[in-house]
């Protein structure tokens, strides 16, 4: 699920996302998921690691993708993209309606350029549940663990569940 997660924003964003954007989409989404079903799309283990949320295998999957021809970076002034190397990319993730929506809402949102759109990408993932959690606990170099379901906690409580 990873790998088809990463190539659905970088097919999506028109490779117009920078590593630490995808990073925080791909954050976002196992996020959302914890929040309103209550288990992640990935098994990424996510830590909190240098002020943001972080797990090496996104590293090792874009790593491969770059291997095997599928991705590649470029660089845009001082930024460095992330492009898929087929223009043409099929595109068919066979996600289901609701996941599909839920993945698009984080792209509408979050994409772009700009370091004020970036600047409001951090802010918001600073501000969910788990990271306010571990920014309290712990220091940035410590690899701290994550714990999602702090969002689905909060939105229960809210619905009063």
């Amino acid at each position: 699920m990873l790998e088809k997660l990463i190539l659905y924003f970088v097919e999506k964003t028109k490779g117009y996302i920078t590593k630490t954007q995808l990073v925080k989409f791909l954050y976002l989404a196992d996020l959302y998921a914890v929040k309103w079903t209550g288990k992640q799309l990935t098994e990424l283990d996510w830590r909190f690691y240098k002020h943001g949320p972080w797990h090496e295998e996104i590293d090792a999957v874009l790593n491969s993708l770059k291997q095997n021809n599928q991705l590649c970076e470029v660089s845009s002034g001082n930024t460095r993209l992330i492009k898929l190397t087929n223009i043409n990319y099929p595109g068919d993730f066979q996600f289901s309606e609701s996941l599909e929506l839920m993945l698009d809402n984080i792209r509408k949102e979050w994409a772009g350029a700009g370091n004020d759109k970036f600047n409001d990408l951090l802010n918001y993932v600073y501000q969910t549940e788990p990271m306010k959690e571990a920014i309290s606990k712990y220091k940035p170099e410590q690899k701290a663990q994550l714990n999602l379901q702090l969002e689905r906690e909060k939105l229960l409580l809210e619905l009063g569940v």
